[in-house]
């Protein structure tokens, strides 16, 4: 009888596998994943269907972000800064609560600035001191307006006190001198710090960099015989590294080294096969497309403009899974970007999803403006080899047209390339404005604030998180860099990540010989040859997208023509 009984349950589930819990839905096209029925009223009519109140967390989150903003009282600031603690202990999202953290922070500055105004100096000059610490070094500077800077300088006047000078000379050193935030603090002619105590002598122990990877240091070998023309080290070392470091980062790199020296040695048949093979596994890199020019193939032909079909139901989720996608979706459908944002993150710390669950996330992060993270998922797909990662649908998501309009105004107006400066911006922020980096750049076109005011005297930085303000100044940066390179947009992108004072030393390094490829692949520091690659290759997309023909990597002037812009 057993067997009876499982025989009768195969048959059952095989009838109705809706009940055995295995079933999934039928794949639907990308674009239509969040369509949602009209239902119809009573009356025979359709209506929208209404979307979910937003989570009380992100009211708070708006609601703290317009008491800072407008003139608001003291009590109003104590109040919000009382529920985002209390928000801060409940909430189980980490994103979350660095964010109500950093608003509590910059309510600590603006409570000291309206405290000096009370003229309760102490409570003030506390407020500021709390508010400078508790965001850090590099976030502060983007809170701190004039108020606060007059506050402070009321403080010190009244009472020339050690810990308000120490203060005033954090805010002295990381604002421009030209600054406006600071200019009532310099004219206080504050004492300089006491330098500490020399013990001098030799120390007990000292920091060491890094030990690099086995593969990153047999890879810059083989570039050092590379650089030197050592053709036939090249290629017995390239041979050696790939049988040593098979899933190394870096193959793909040294194949196209090794394909570039038997190209020139004669043997193009083998170079040949290796660029092909580079364009097989990473199509949409920057060394699928400088490989595809040596060819002379088209990239555009690989493009498939077929529909994407996915099945998100695939993917089994717990609970908590559950519930946080559900409120992503919600929000995304509110256009409620910081809020879908926090959500996503946690899906984007997961790599065991599959690959139509991580298009459903790229899909939702793209349509509620998280381009960022729609960015991570399509990394995640990028490394397990997606067959289909040179679809339409996902250039359109990897490669958006976020601020377009915008960037094409100041471009046009500074004669630069619009796709470039937009691909600039994809690599420095993911399009999110109000990015601080760990070094303190600031925006879309991550600006430094000794840039940017050099570039515009009266700047205030914290107008820096205003997309508009932060495109107008960084692409009149990015112009002068152009301008400097006479066109040479690889050099151009150098200087902008490393300093053009880098770039210089580096072309006073090169061989007279070098191609712009080669100066790319010298470049010391990984940092800046991935920025400088992936924004060359960003530009080929986004033209090849445009229906721009693309600017041929391969062809750009060479390190011979551009010998003397370092001395101007």
């Amino acid at each position: 009888m057993p067997e009876n009984r499982s025989s009768m349950l195969v048959c059952f589930c095989l009838l109705l596998p809706v009940f055995c819990g295995f079933s999934h839905a039928k794949p639907q096209p990308l674009r239509s994943v969040f369509e949602e029925p009209e239902a119809p009223t009573k009356k025979g009519k359709k209506s929208r269907k209404s979307l979910p109140k937003l989570n009380e967390e992100y009211r708070l989150l708006a609601r703290a972000r317009d008491v800072l903003e407008k003139k608001s009282a003291i009590s109003a600031l104590e109040s919000v800064q009382r529920e985002l603690l209390l928000a801060k202990l409940k909430s189980e999202i980490k994103p979350l609560e660095k964010e109500f953290e950093e608003l509590f922070f910059a309510l600590e500055i603006r409570k000291g600035a309206l405290l000096s105004k009370r003229k309760s100096w102490n409570q003030a000059l506390s407020s500021f001191q709390r508010g400078v610490q508790g965001l850090g070094t590099f976030k502060w500077p983007y809170y701190w307006r004039e108020e606060a800077t007059q506050g402070l300088s009321a403080i010190c006047k009244r009472d020339p006190q050690e810990l308000c000078f120490q203060l005033a000379r954090r805010v002295l050193d990381v604002f421009p001198k030209a600054a406006n935030e600071t200019k009532e603090l310099r004219e206080l002619g504050i004492p300089e710090a006491v330098p500490p105590v020399d013990f001098g002598g030799d120390r007990l122990s000292q920091a060491y960099s890094e030990k690099i990877e086995k593969d990153e240091e047999a890879f810059r070998q083989l570039l050092d015989s590379y650089l030197k023309g050592l053709d036939s080290d090249l290629i017995r070392e390239v041979r050696e590294f790939l049988e040593l470091f098979p899933k190394s980062a870096l193959r793909f790199r040294a194949n196209f080294l090794l394909a570039e020296v038997l190209s020139r040695g004669g043997s193009k048949k083998e170079a040949e096969s290796i660029y092909q093979g580079i364009i097989e596994q990473i199509p949409l890199s920057y060394y699928s497309i400088v490989s595809s020019e040596r060819l002379g193939v088209d990239l555009k032909a690989r493009v498939s403009d077929a529909p994407l079909l996915i099945d998100p139901e695939s993917q089994e989720l717990g609970a908590l899974e559950k519930a946080s996608l559900q409120r992503a979706l919600d929000l995304m459908r509110l256009k409620e970007r910081a809020g879908l944002g926090f959500e996503l993150e946690n899906f984007s710390k997961v790599r065991n999803y599959n690959s139509d669950f991580l298009i459903y996330l790229m899909k939702i992060a793209s349509d509620g403006g998280q381009d960022l993270l729609a960015f991570r998922f399509a990394n995640e797909l990028i490394q397990r080899k997606y067959p289909k990662i040179a679809s339409k649908e996902i250039l359109e998501i990897l490669f958006p047209d976020s601020f377009l309009t915008d960037v094409q105004v100041e471009s046009i107006r500074a004669k630069l390339d619009p796709l470039l400066v937009l691909s600039l911006i994809k690599q420095e922020s993911g399009f999110k404005a109000d990015v601080i980096s760990s070094s303190g750049a600031l925006g879309l076109m991550q600006l430094m604030p000794f840039t940017a005011v050099d570039v515009q005297k009266d700047l205030r930085l914290a107008s820096l998180r205003d997309p508009l303000i932060n495109i107008a100044v960084g692409v009149r940066y990015f112009q002068t860099l152009i301008e400097k390179y006479e066109g040479n947009p690889a050099l151009a992108l150098a200087a902008y990540n490393a300093g053009p004072h880098r770039v210089a030393k580096w072309r006073k390094d090169a061989a007279p010989s070098w191609s712009v490829l080669d100066w790319i692949e010298a470049i010391p520091f990984k940092e800046t040859r991935d920025y400088v690659t992936s924004i060359l290759r960003n530009r080929y997309w986004y033209q090849v997208k445009n229906g721009v023909t693309p600017v041929k990597i391969t062809e750009l002037k060479g390190l011979t023509a551009l010998q003397n812009v370092d001395k101007n």
